[in-house]
């Protein structure tokens, strides 16, 4: 399996804080500065916040948190895409602290040869319990893989293959810093961490599934 293939395809990042009394016209004056620089389209107001929305992705503001969720071209231009949303929110609320930052890569690497993706992992990392799979009932399609390290924050990193395309292996990195801080200049340190981790740990692990 040739692991130099995995390409990251979604990128979405959250900042949990205290409690923030959000009013709408709060909202809206955030709206017309993000969308001075970036074309989200739609601006819908929810019960406790608002959804910026396009194509290619959405920001939610809320009284608890913040996040983007973003298709990913370039890794570079997405995140500092988010640092700008982060950026200018906080400017906008004065939110002194934020208590959580998460990250989670999705990412997809294509499979050759006879075998597809859920034959590979079972034939592979499952090889010696694959004869009692039959055990659970038919029908299976396939399993995954999921693996849960604490490691400068909490990654749950799950590996399956995508059931939509048995050509494709599906890889999904979650890194949860539950820790709080006030320099939002971390939250550019994290996303390079966990971006190194899935093209470094993860991709040489990907490797050994043959």
């Amino acid at each position: 399996m040739n692991s130099e293939l995995l390409t990251c395809r979604k990128l979405t990042a959250g900042l949990v804080f205290q409690p923030y009394p959000l009013q709408q016209p709060q909202v809206n004056r955030i709206y017309a500065d993000i969308t001075e620089r970036y074309p989200y389209q739609t601006l819908q107001h929810l019960p406790d916040g608002a959804r910026m929305a396009n194509p290619n992705g959405d920001f939610f503001i809320q009284t608890t948190r913040m996040q983007v969720n973003e298709s990913v071209d370039h890794f570079q231009s997405s995140k500092e895409k988010i640092l700008e949303l982060f950026k200018i929110t906080q400017e906008k609320l004065h939110i002194p602290q934020f208590v959580t930052f998460g990250i989670k890569l999705t990412a997809f690497l294509p499979v050759n040869g006879p075998l597809n993706a859920a034959q590979i992992i079972e034939n592979s990392a499952l090889s010696s319990i694959k004869d009692n799979l039959d055990l659970l009932g038919p029908g299976r399609q396939g399993a995954g893989l999921r693996f849960v390290l604490h490691q400068d924050g909490v990654h749950e990193l799950k590996i399956e293959p995508f059931f939509g395309d048995l050509t494709q292996l599906y890889v999904e990195l979650d890194v949860q810093h539950p820790n709080p801080f006030t320099d939002l200049g971390l939250t550019e340190l994290r996303m390079d961490a966990a971006y190194d981790y899935l093209f470094r740990e993860v991709s040489g692990f990907l490797e050994t599934l043959a």
